[in-house]
């Protein structure tokens, strides 16, 4: 570990910061001008924070006559704001009273700036810290915890040395110094924490290797810090953080109850000495059964059958291996291989050809990378040319600083590159690619015989909407909202604590309307005892929105046009029940529920209902390509991104969402996942 990297990590650790202030004080104006030689669009639309840090807001500013611009936000602490420009963005960081001046030469990259101006020296720091390390993406799959943390210990690292190396070159505000050390920690201890849900996403299954002490990286980071209030991770770091307490918990309240120990363990300590504290949780620890009145033997042998078969996905559950003709006996054939299939060798995870390596080197590499499991990279000023290090039996790659890691980064592999797939014909091999790039997530019923319980359809039903999501399983699935309310009042204090809280109550405001009543419940005990005025203002500025979505608000009205370029209107489909997706080309659980979707339609055939399938892309020929590519049906039409005014009225602010508007025009509901189709179906008769 360099000097300047320890120097940096104790200004954060122990010393107080003054730049980044304690307290919330009135809103000042930062301003942004410029001017974009050459343009090729006459918008750029600006993306910032809140003063409060608890909502986004986007505004589009039109160039002048002379393809010049002016931007005002305010602002209470240094913030990062987004400039989209054509399918660009960028990032410019402002302070209270900054007036930061940018020259566009060309397009809209990196490259092309240059600043003057208060925050001048700030932004140029940005500008070359987002070409450095501004996309980070780790591939997740078979990727071991040792190895994922030297990964991203290493980036941390190289973040604090570029922020030594740069102080001395540029004129950096205190306050930018906070916020990037700020920033630099959290992001890495959010990338920790949230390790073991992305190794399930990527592989199908916990990491039963977890190292019983990985968790005490959290004793590195304060989980109460003001001066993180508004950084990037923050509030991802805390949700994660407390969900996992919040399991913590469940698990030693657990064992005590089980009688497997005498007591509950008062400290990490005896929480370590356990065989394992970190086990995967049981079904019946994750969701919460109670309302099934399930007896106590059923629900153990439901937690035996999850345990031994429900966890991983067979390949035929993910993909619909009938629809490339496949008969059974090379359906269970496949999932035999796909349960074997081994983790992608180094060679088809990174592009080794920047070592100088031969084929016939590459393969060694490969052969020792599937003996020791282990791989390591490390980028420094002190390497002159790229060079890979095999001795003790490990690989160890070393990149100049000009090279970095995710630039040798190859696309994940095909299912045909995992799988030895040549007794398949071309055609079945190219549609199996093509298909397990948006695999399906199957119900637990097709995962577990739920039947050989005695359980009867209705509970089994009940069970498949419970524990599906459209995407990975996070702990937010068993640790619910207001049990995480809770945790947070526990755990947090001070400006920190009611900042987080408003957020909670604001995102129940946004869900679905079982969330919407959960979170009013909140809101009553919260402004009674919030002590912050901003924060109440914004949680009520919240409700008012959300009251406008709820069943039975007119549903807002929108004009778009379809792949003809014809006008649609909402309004046009009055007398028939329309159900908006909101959707993009991008979004892969998007695709994923579009066999749910199919569904739907189905068992709806005789009703008259619209899918109305509004697609948030900004770039049109994916929009029309992915209509053809996934054969979606129904009316197509698009609207220019996020910041785009019917997704704003309709407040989305992920993919996918879907709301039901009766013949009427009227809010019936707002949905998040489709899996329990015949109620969606009923609802849809009711709305008619």
């Amino acid at each position: 570990m360099t000097n300047a990297y320890c120097s940096l990590r104790i200004v954060i650790l122990i010393a107080s910061s003054a730049c980044l202030a304690s307290a919330q004080s009135q809103p000042s104006i930062a301003t942004i001008t410029g001017e974009i030689r050459e343009p090729t669009s006459r918008e750029i639309t600006f993306g910032y924070e809140s003063p409060s840090a608890l909502e986004d807001f986007e505004q589009r500013v039109v160039l002048d006559s002379l393809n010049r611009f002016s931007f005002e936000l305010p602002v209470v602490r240094g913030t990062l704001v987004r400039a989209y420009y054509n399918e660009v963005r960028s990032m410019f960081f402002v302070e209270p009273g900054d007036s930061l001046h940018v020259v566009v030469e060309e397009g809209f990259s990196d490259s092309s700036y240059s600043f003057s101006g208060i925050g001048a020296d700030n932004n140029r720091f940005v500008v070359e810290w987002m070409a450095e390390f501004g996309h980070p993406r780790l591939d997740y799959e078979g990727l071991e915890a040792e190895d994922f943390k030297r990964q991203v210990d290493q980036q941390r690292r190289d973040q604090f040395e570029f922020l030594a190396a740069r102080s001395k070159e540029y004129a950096l505000s205190p306050g930018f110094v906070d916020y990037a050390i700020v920033h630099f920690n959290y992001e890495w201890a959010n990338l920790m924490i949230s390790y073991p849900t992305e190794y399930r996403f990527a592989n199908g299954e916990d990491n039963s290797d977890l190292p019983p002490k990985y968790y005490d990286f959290l004793q590195e980071i304060p989980l109460v810090d003001e001066k993180a209030i508004g950084t990037m991770d923050y509030h991802t770091f805390l949700v994660r953080t407390l969900d996992w307490e919040r399991r913590e918990q469940i698990e030693q309240a657990f064992l005590f109850r089980s009688g497997s120990i005498g007591r509950p363990p008062r400290d990490r300590g005896e929480l370590d000495k356990m065989s394992n504290p970190f086990r995967r949780p049981n079904l019946s620890e994750m969701y919460n059964l109670s309302d099934l009145e399930l007896s106590e033997e059923t629900v153990a042998q439901l937690d035996a059958l999850y345990e031994k078969e429900g966890r991983g996905f067979k390949l035929s559950q993910m993909v619909d291996l009938s629809a490339v003709g496949l008969l059974s006996a090379a359906q269970v054939r496949l999932d035999s291989m796909y349960e074997k299939k081994r983790r992608p060798k180094l060679s088809q995870s990174f592009d080794l050809s920047v070592f100088g390596l031969s084929e016939t080197d590459q393969a060694r590499i490969d052969a020792l990378f599937e003996k020791s499991k282990s791989y390591s990279f490390f980028t420094s000023s002190e390497v002159e040319e790229a060079s890979v290090d095999t001795t003790g039996g490990s690989v160890a790659f070393y990149l100049p600083l000009e090279i970095k890691q995710d630039s040798l980064k190859k696309e994940p592999p095909k299912l045909s590159e995992k799988l030895n797939l040549s007794w398949l014909s071309e055609p079945a091999r190219a549609q199996l690619d093509s298909m397990y790039e948006h695999p399906q997530r199957p119900n637990l019923s097709e995962r577990i015989d739920l039947s050989s319980l005695g359980l009867s359809g209705a509970v089994q039903a009940q069970l498949d909407s419970m524990t599906t999501t459209t995407g990975p399983v996070t702990l937010e699935k068993w640790s619910s909202n207001s049990a995480r309310y809770g945790q947070a009042k526990e755990k947090l204090e001070g400006r920190v604590l009611y900042w987080f809280l408003a957020g909670e109550v604001i995102g129940g405001f946004k869900r679905d309307s079982d969330a919407f009543e959960l979170a009013q419940r909140m809101w009553e005990e919260f402004q009674e005892n919030n002590p912050y005025p901003e924060y109440t203002k914004a949680v009520q500025a919240a409700l008012y929105k959300a009251l406008k979505l709820q069943p039975g608000q007119p549903a807002p009205e929108f004009t778009l046009y379809d792949l003809d370029g014809q006008p649609v209107s909402l309004s046009q489909f009055k007398g028939q029940v329309v159900l908006i997706d909101f959707w993009a080309s991008w979004c892969a659980p998007c695709i994923g529920d579009l066999p749910d979707l199919r569904r739907i339609k189905r068992k709806a055939a005789d009703k008259p209902l619209v899918f109305l399938n509004l697609s948030l892309d900004t770039d049109e020929a994916a929009w029309r390509e992915a209509v053809d590519k996934h054969e979606i049906e129904g009316v197509h039409v698009r609207a220019d991104g996020w910041g785009a005014d019917v997704a704003k009225s309709y407040q989305v602010n992920s993919l996918p969402s879907y709301y039901l508007v009766d013949s009427q025009g009227l809010i019936v509901e707002r949905l998040r996942i489709l899996r329990n189709t015949d109620e969606i179906v009923a609802t849809i008769e009711k709305s008619l």
